[in-house]
């Protein structure tokens, strides 16, 4: 009897050993199949856009039609003015912010903007018996910082800069006082933030863009209005604009090889 126990376990321990032999084999051939063969039929990636990606580099120009307005610390009769003289010539440059995040770009330019608004004279019952226009002819120069994102043929922009400006010339309705219109300043800064989208057919691209300026220095000395009161007087503008955009020399990349192919 003990002999037959001894032999079942002999045989129960061959068996468990014998199968734990195969699980092995069968282990080290399924690594060889995969080291040797997994990737026979692999295709190489094509269509993928290389995220390194650096410089990009657009000349052109645009046109805008812009709502001016003007900012008065105190109560004054104004309304908004339409002015269609805005155009300039811009550059952009595109790149990666510190080798790391590709959606930067800068761009600068040199505007001529004409700038102004409304003064209006209303009777005892506030209805508009007379208006005036008051227009500042102005080169702006623009820094923006200009975040994008690409897709299909696309762009979705988004801008936030400052800018410095100069008045070339300035007319005035008889509505504004001299004392007051004489004293308006040549030299100006402001703030600009906006957004749009782009339309690219290459090396061209058609720019959308909606941008607001905000002037933050007097557009007039704040002294000339009260003796004992200053009045801040600050202009603005909505200018809706459209932009034609040619890109030089293409694009660049640190590996060539991973260029992506183009459709268009």
């Amino acid at each position: 009897m003990k002999k037959g126990k001894i032999i079942i376990i002999a045989l129960l321990s061959l068996f468990s050993i014998s199968e734990g032999w195969s699980q092995i084999v069968d282990t080290v051939d399924i690594m060889k199949e995969f080291d040797e063969h997994s990737f026979r039929n692999a295709q190489p990636i094509g269509e993928v856009k290389d995220s390194t990606r650096i410089r990009e580099h657009l000349l052109g120009v645009k046109w805008g039609y812009a709502i001016d307005n003007i900012y008065f610390s105190v109560d004054y009769d104004k309304k908004s003015l339409m002015t269609p003289k805005n155009f300039g010539i811009y550059y952009t440059y595109y790149h990666s912010l510190w080798n790391a995040i590709s959606l930067f770009g800068v761009e600068t330019g040199l505007q001529f903007n004409e700038v102004g608004y409304t003064t209006t004279i209303l009777d005892d019952n506030g209805k508009v018996i007379r208006e005036g226009k008051e227009r500042f002819q102005t080169v702006t120069l623009p820094f923006i910082s200009q975040f994008r994102i690409d897709f299909w043929n696309m762009r979705l922009l988004l801008n936030l800069g400052a800018y410095g400006s100069y008045k070339l010339s300035a007319s005035f309705s008889d509505l504004l006082d001299p004392s007051i219109s004489s004293t308006y300043k040549k030299y100006g800064y402001g703030i600009i933030g906006g957004g749009g989208v782009a339309f690219v057919f290459r090396p061209f691209e058609i720019h959308l863009e909606a941008n607001y300026k905000y002037n933050l220095s007097n557009t007039y000395d704040p002294k000339v209005f009260y003796k004992d009161v200053w009045v801040s007087t600050h202009t603005s503008q909505i200018i809706i604009s459209a932009g034609l955009f040619y890109r030089i020399g293409g694009s660049s990349y640190k590996n060539p090889q991973n260029k992506p192919s183009r459709k268009n």
